[in-house]
């Protein structure tokens, strides 16, 4: 069964691409961010996930602007994909916050080890690591070259595989569910209107908002002295259910504005309504010939899964137990 694509990347290729910067990114990508947060992002969203998704197509002799989407975004576009991802940013938190509290059940949250700024020029280098080279480098392997590997899926089935492919990626149990959703989000946008910056734009709102959000946290008073032990002790079950209320009152307000402008984009856009697919999921998935890297993943995002889940209700490392 050879699933190639109306170009020359192959559904093989992905799963391939996609387990082996998965391997990078838990060895070298570890290293360098545990080395040096600002310098390990760059490394790890720079060499080891777009350079190796432009190798790749160009190996293949394939045209990067074809195959990964570089086509022209219209100025209507751009405002509604800015104002989608505004408001998908609100939903994303609540259903993130959901499964926090269902994990923070199972003993203490792990802090993230991320930086927020305190003045503003540590909050542009902050907008340029965390949103400016996710947004561009992500958006290139998920919605450049999975979503086009995939396309004889079909379009739903296309988008939620990558969007899932997308969250595990993450290896953040805690932060599994907001990824995923806006994975989602992010391939439908991008599949309507067949344009590669549609999701760029979006993942560098998203991801600036979160920057923003703590860039104005830290610059309260109450905030200035605060140390990582606070942090976690904030991050108990009631803290999270009372942030899941406040998050539930925006919900209605930022998902239809959400909606709206996912149609506007789809009506704007009819020309990519979704095909019948060549092939269906579970045949393509359960050719071990063509679907063994993603196992391989797979098995990866367990090992690093359970690792967490011991942390978390321990509070001591597997190899320290």
């Amino acid at each position: 069964m050879e699933l190639e694509n109306s170009g020359k990347i192959s559904f093989f290729g992905a799963n391939f691409l996609y387990m082996t910067i998965m391997i990078l990114f838990v060895t070298i990508g570890y290293v360098a961010q545990n080395w040096d947060f600002h310098y390990g992002i760059l490394i790890t969203e720079f060499l080891l996930i777009a350079l190796p998704t432009v190798i790749y197509v160009k190996v293949k002799g394939a045209s990067l602007k074809t195959e990964l989407r570089f086509n022209r975004l219209s100025l209507v576009d751009v405002l509604l994909v800015v104002v989608t991802f505004i408001a998908a940013y609100f939903v994303a938190v609540f259903i993130n916050l959901l499964g926090e509290i269902l994990i923070s059940m199972l003993g203490n949250l792990i802090v993230p080890d991320i930086p927020f700024a305190t003045d503003p020029a540590e909050y542009l280098v902050l907008l340029f690591v965390i949103a400016g080279s996710a947004g561009i480098c992500e958006e290139l392997l998920f919605r450049g070259f999975i979503l086009r590997a995939y396309e004889k899926l079909g379009m739903w089935p296309n988008i939620i595989v990558t969007a899932l492919l997308f969250s595990i990626l993450h290896l953040n149990i805690q932060n599994i569910l907001a990824p995923f959703f806006l994975g989602i989000v992010l391939g439908f946008v991008v599949y309507k209107t067949n344009s590669i910056f549609a999701g760029i734009i979006g993942h560098f709102i998203n991801n600036a908002i979160s920057v923003t959000w703590g860039y104005v946290i830290m610059s309260l008073p109450f905030y200035k002295n605060i140390d990582i032990a606070q942090v976690q002790e904030g991050m108990t079950t009631q803290s999270l259910i009372g942030a899941a209320i406040l998050f539930g009152i925006i919900l209605p307000f930022a998902g239809t504005i959400m909606i709206i402008c996912l149609k506007a984009i789809s009506d704007r856009h009819p020309e990519t309504a979704a095909k019948r697919p060549d092939t269906g999921v579970f045949g393509m998935l359960g050719s071990i010939k063509l679907s063994w890297p993603l196992l391989v993943s797979l098995l990866i995002f367990i090992g690093m899964m359970t690792l967490e889940i011991v942390l978390i209700v321990s509070g001591k490392s597997l190899f320290n137990l």
